[in-house]
């Protein structure tokens, strides 16, 4: 499919926080291919816990999990001092799409290759 539009920043860290397993199953196998490592986490509360206690290049987050949200995240990395760290907003609802708040936006379902285009400029913008 898209496995050969590998431009992986090397050995880059993300973050993938989505409450729906099949979503964060897909992306983890996906951008692990693309030469990424990937975390995951299938709430707010331990994607919160996980970028507390640990380094990470890029954050992938759902915008609308239950208990908290992807704005939630995004404030909790602007307000600490991993600041720098980009963080991806992922949505299905078209009027959460307009969110300005976080570096990149991306529809779901998005396709494998403009999540790549994104999540590279961003992690080499970062560096």
């Amino acid at each position: 499919m898209f496995l050969d539009f590998c431009y992986a920043t090397s050995s880059a860290s993300i973050l993938v926080i989505d409450d729906e397993l099949p979503i964060l199953t897909m992306l983890k196998i996906n951008l692990t291919r693309n030469g990424f490592i990937v975390d995951t986490a299938q709430s707010g509360e331990e994607g919160l816990n996980k970028i507390d206690s640990n380094e990470y290049n890029l954050i992938l987050t759902d915008m609308q999990m239950s208990g908290i949200s992807g704005n939630q995240i995004l404030d909790h990395v602007k307000d600490c001092k991993k600041n720098s760290i980009p963080v991806v907003g992922m949505s299905g609802t078209p009027c959460l799409l307009n969110q300005e708040k976080f570096d990149a936006i991306l529809s779901k379902p998005s396709s494998l290759k403009s999540a790549l285009a994104v999540i590279n400029k961003l992690i080499r913008q970062a560096a």
